[in-house]
Protein backbone atom coordinates (compact mmCIF):
# COMPACT_ATOMS: atom_id res chain seq x y z
CA UNK A 1 0.00 0.00 0.00
CA UNK A 2 1.43 3.34 -1.00
CA UNK A 3 1.85 6.20 1.46
CA UNK A 4 -1.11 8.55 1.07
CA UNK A 5 1.06 11.51 2.05
CA UNK A 6 3.15 11.27 -1.08
CA UNK A 7 2.39 13.48 -4.06
CA UNK A 8 0.55 12.02 -7.04
CA UNK A 9 3.73 12.16 -9.12
CA UNK A 10 5.81 10.38 -6.45
CA UNK A 11 3.24 7.59 -6.11
CA UNK A 12 3.08 7.12 -9.87
CA UNK A 13 6.87 6.98 -10.10
CA UNK A 14 7.05 4.36 -7.35
CA UNK A 15 4.37 2.19 -8.92
CA UNK A 16 5.98 2.48 -12.37
CA UNK A 17 9.35 1.52 -10.90
CA UNK A 18 7.85 -1.50 -9.12
CA UNK A 19 6.10 -2.77 -12.25
CA UNK A 20 9.22 -2.08 -14.32
CA UNK A 21 11.34 -4.12 -11.88
CA UNK A 22 8.81 -6.98 -12.00
CA UNK A 23 9.12 -7.02 -15.79
CA UNK A 24 12.91 -6.83 -15.77
CA UNK A 25 13.22 -9.62 -13.18
CA UNK A 26 10.84 -11.90 -15.06
CA UNK A 27 8.12 -11.83 -12.39
CA UNK A 28 5.92 -10.45 -15.17
CA UNK A 29 7.23 -12.39 -18.21
CA UNK A 30 6.65 -11.48 -21.86
CA UNK A 31 3.02 -12.05 -22.75
CA UNK A 32 1.77 -11.68 -19.17
CA UNK A 33 -1.47 -9.70 -18.91
CA UNK A 34 -1.35 -6.35 -17.11
CA UNK A 35 -4.53 -4.37 -16.46
CA UNK A 36 -5.32 -1.17 -14.61
CA UNK A 37 -7.27 -3.21 -12.08
CA UNK A 38 -4.26 -5.47 -11.43
CA UNK A 39 -2.09 -2.42 -10.83
CA UNK A 40 -4.69 -0.95 -8.44
CA UNK A 41 -4.82 -4.20 -6.46
CA UNK A 42 -1.07 -4.78 -6.57
CA UNK A 43 -0.06 -1.28 -5.44
CA UNK A 44 -3.15 -0.07 -3.61
CA UNK A 45 -3.53 3.00 -5.80
CA UNK A 46 -6.39 4.70 -7.63
CA UNK A 47 -7.52 3.90 -11.16
CA UNK A 48 -6.23 7.32 -12.25
CA UNK A 49 -2.68 6.52 -11.16
CA UNK A 50 -2.89 3.04 -12.66
CA UNK A 51 -3.94 4.55 -15.99
CA UNK A 52 -0.94 6.91 -15.95
CA UNK A 53 1.38 3.99 -15.15
CA UNK A 54 0.01 2.02 -18.11
CA UNK A 55 0.56 4.99 -20.42
CA UNK A 56 4.14 5.42 -19.18
CA UNK A 57 5.04 1.75 -19.59
CA UNK A 58 3.43 1.64 -23.03
CA UNK A 59 5.44 4.71 -24.10
CA UNK A 60 8.60 2.89 -22.99
CA UNK A 61 7.42 -0.12 -25.04
CA UNK A 62 7.59 -2.38 -21.97
CA UNK A 63 3.94 -3.28 -22.45
CA UNK A 64 1.82 -3.38 -25.59
CA UNK A 65 -1.86 -3.35 -26.46
CA UNK A 66 -3.48 -6.70 -27.06
CA UNK A 67 -7.00 -6.88 -28.49
CA UNK A 68 -8.05 -9.81 -26.35
CA UNK A 69 -6.22 -9.07 -23.09
CA UNK A 70 -5.96 -5.29 -22.93
CA UNK A 71 -2.23 -4.88 -22.27
CA UNK A 72 0.47 -7.53 -22.06
CA UNK A 73 4.17 -7.41 -21.26
CA UNK A 74 5.99 -6.81 -24.54
CA UNK A 75 8.14 -9.49 -26.08
CA UNK A 76 11.12 -9.05 -28.38
CA UNK A 77 12.25 -11.19 -31.28
CA UNK A 78 15.89 -12.23 -31.53
CA UNK A 79 16.23 -9.85 -34.47
CA UNK A 80 14.88 -6.93 -32.42
CA UNK A 81 17.27 -7.79 -29.60
CA UNK A 82 20.14 -7.84 -32.07
CA UNK A 83 19.03 -4.50 -33.48
CA UNK A 84 18.97 -2.95 -29.99
CA UNK A 85 22.52 -4.07 -29.28
CA UNK A 86 23.68 -2.87 -32.70
CA UNK A 87 22.34 0.60 -31.92
CA UNK A 88 23.98 0.55 -28.49
CA UNK A 89 27.32 -0.26 -30.08
CA UNK A 90 27.09 2.67 -32.48
CA UNK A 91 25.62 5.28 -30.15
CA UNK A 92 27.44 4.49 -26.92
CA UNK A 93 30.79 4.52 -28.68
CA UNK A 94 30.00 8.10 -29.73
CA UNK A 95 28.74 9.03 -26.28
CA UNK A 96 31.93 7.71 -24.68
CA UNK A 97 34.06 9.62 -27.17
CA UNK A 98 32.21 12.88 -26.42
CA UNK A 99 32.36 12.25 -22.67
CA UNK A 100 36.13 11.68 -22.78
CA UNK A 101 36.60 14.90 -24.75
CA UNK A 102 34.52 16.84 -22.20
CA UNK A 103 36.15 15.26 -19.13
CA UNK A 104 36.48 17.48 -16.05
CA UNK A 105 37.33 16.73 -12.40
CA UNK A 106 33.63 16.98 -11.54
CA UNK A 107 32.58 14.49 -14.22
CA UNK A 108 35.38 12.16 -13.09
CA UNK A 109 34.15 12.43 -9.48
CA UNK A 110 30.60 11.53 -10.46
CA UNK A 111 31.78 8.58 -12.54
CA UNK A 112 33.89 7.36 -9.62
CA UNK A 113 30.84 7.50 -7.33
CA UNK A 114 28.80 5.53 -9.86
CA UNK A 115 31.59 2.98 -10.17
CA UNK A 116 31.71 2.55 -6.39
CA UNK A 117 27.99 1.76 -6.47
CA UNK A 118 28.52 -0.76 -9.28
CA UNK A 119 31.29 -2.47 -7.27
CA UNK A 120 29.04 -2.71 -4.23
CA UNK A 121 26.17 -4.15 -6.29
CA UNK A 122 28.46 -6.66 -8.04
CA UNK A 123 29.50 -8.03 -4.65
CA UNK A 124 25.91 -8.99 -3.84
CA UNK A 125 22.96 -10.55 -5.65
CA UNK A 126 20.67 -7.53 -5.76
CA UNK A 127 19.59 -7.16 -9.39
CA UNK A 128 17.81 -3.90 -8.74
CA UNK A 129 21.00 -2.43 -7.24
CA UNK A 130 22.96 -3.69 -10.25
CA UNK A 131 20.52 -2.05 -12.65
CA UNK A 132 20.38 1.21 -10.69
CA UNK A 133 24.16 1.58 -10.36
CA UNK A 134 24.74 0.75 -14.04
CA UNK A 135 22.09 3.27 -15.03
CA UNK A 136 23.77 5.96 -12.92
CA UNK A 137 27.12 5.29 -14.63
CA UNK A 138 25.66 5.43 -18.13
CA UNK A 139 23.46 8.46 -17.46
CA UNK A 140 26.54 10.34 -16.23
CA UNK A 141 28.32 9.52 -19.49
CA UNK A 142 25.32 10.53 -21.59
CA UNK A 143 24.91 13.81 -19.73
CA UNK A 144 28.61 14.63 -20.06
CA UNK A 145 28.41 13.89 -23.81
CA UNK A 146 26.09 16.92 -23.95
CA UNK A 147 24.06 15.75 -26.95
CA UNK A 148 20.38 15.90 -26.04
CA UNK A 149 19.11 13.74 -28.91
CA UNK A 150 21.81 11.12 -28.39
CA UNK A 151 21.02 11.01 -24.68
CA UNK A 152 17.28 10.62 -25.27
CA UNK A 153 17.76 7.75 -27.70
CA UNK A 154 20.20 5.95 -25.42
CA UNK A 155 17.94 6.44 -22.41
CA UNK A 156 15.12 4.75 -24.33
CA UNK A 157 17.39 1.92 -25.48
CA UNK A 158 18.55 1.23 -21.94
CA UNK A 159 14.98 1.18 -20.70
CA UNK A 160 14.11 -1.57 -23.16
CA UNK A 161 17.31 -3.53 -22.64
CA UNK A 162 17.12 -3.68 -18.82
CA UNK A 163 15.27 -7.01 -19.02
CA UNK A 164 18.19 -8.42 -21.00
CA UNK A 165 20.68 -6.90 -18.56
CA UNK A 166 18.94 -8.75 -15.72
CA UNK A 167 19.24 -12.00 -17.64
CA UNK A 168 22.90 -11.27 -18.39
CA UNK A 169 23.73 -10.39 -14.78
CA UNK A 170 22.14 -13.65 -13.60
CA UNK A 171 24.91 -15.63 -15.28
CA UNK A 172 27.64 -16.81 -12.86
CA UNK A 173 30.62 -14.46 -12.93
CA UNK A 174 29.04 -11.90 -15.29
CA UNK A 175 28.69 -9.08 -12.71
CA UNK A 176 32.43 -9.30 -12.01
CA UNK A 177 33.32 -9.46 -15.72
CA UNK A 178 31.08 -6.48 -16.43
CA UNK A 179 32.73 -4.58 -13.58
CA UNK A 180 36.19 -5.13 -15.07
CA UNK A 181 34.97 -3.98 -18.50
CA UNK A 182 33.34 -0.84 -17.07
CA UNK A 183 36.46 -0.01 -15.05
CA UNK A 184 38.50 -0.13 -18.25
CA UNK A 185 36.02 2.25 -19.90
CA UNK A 186 36.19 4.55 -16.88
CA UNK A 187 40.00 4.66 -17.00
CA UNK A 188 39.92 5.64 -20.70
CA UNK A 189 37.27 8.28 -20.07
CA UNK A 190 39.21 9.87 -17.20
CA UNK A 191 42.37 9.84 -19.36
CA UNK A 192 40.48 11.76 -22.03
CA UNK A 193 41.13 8.99 -24.55
CA UNK A 194 37.92 9.00 -26.59
CA UNK A 195 39.10 6.41 -29.12
CA UNK A 196 39.99 3.90 -26.41
CA UNK A 197 36.76 4.58 -24.51
CA UNK A 198 34.72 3.99 -27.68
CA UNK A 199 36.60 0.77 -28.46
CA UNK A 200 36.21 -0.57 -24.90
CA UNK A 201 32.53 0.37 -24.91
CA UNK A 202 32.01 -1.72 -28.04
CA UNK A 203 33.84 -4.68 -26.49
CA UNK A 204 31.67 -4.41 -23.36
CA UNK A 205 28.39 -4.28 -25.29
CA UNK A 206 29.34 -7.21 -27.53
CA UNK A 207 30.17 -9.27 -24.42
CA UNK A 208 26.86 -8.27 -22.83
CA UNK A 209 25.02 -9.25 -26.02
CA UNK A 210 26.63 -12.68 -26.09
CA UNK A 211 25.90 -13.41 -22.43
CA UNK A 212 22.32 -12.11 -22.60
CA UNK A 213 21.49 -14.25 -25.65
CA UNK A 214 23.03 -17.32 -23.99
CA UNK A 215 20.99 -16.64 -20.84
CA UNK A 216 17.81 -16.30 -22.89
CA UNK A 217 18.60 -19.62 -24.59
CA UNK A 218 19.02 -21.34 -21.22
CA UNK A 219 15.79 -19.76 -19.98
CA UNK A 220 13.93 -21.03 -23.03
CA UNK A 221 15.37 -24.55 -22.70
CA UNK A 222 14.52 -24.67 -18.99
CA UNK A 223 10.97 -23.60 -19.80
CA UNK A 224 10.65 -26.34 -22.39
CA UNK A 225 12.03 -28.93 -19.97
CA UNK A 226 9.55 -27.84 -17.32
CA UNK A 227 6.71 -28.09 -19.81
CA UNK A 228 7.78 -31.63 -20.78
CA UNK A 229 7.84 -32.68 -17.11
CA UNK A 230 4.34 -31.32 -16.66
CA UNK A 231 3.14 -33.35 -19.65
CA UNK A 232 4.90 -36.52 -18.49
CA UNK A 233 3.44 -36.12 -14.99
Amino acid sequence: MMNGGLSLLSVRQQVSAAIRAAIHDGELPPGARLTERQICERAGVSRTIAREVVRELEAERLIESNRRNGFVVASMSLKEIGDLYDMRVLLEARACQLCAEAMTPEIARRLDLAMAAIESAAAGDDREAQRTSNTLFYETIFEAADNVVLGQILHSLHGRISFLRSRSMSRPGRPQESLRELKAILAALKAGDGAAAARLSTTHIEAARSVALAALGDHGRNGQASARKDVEA
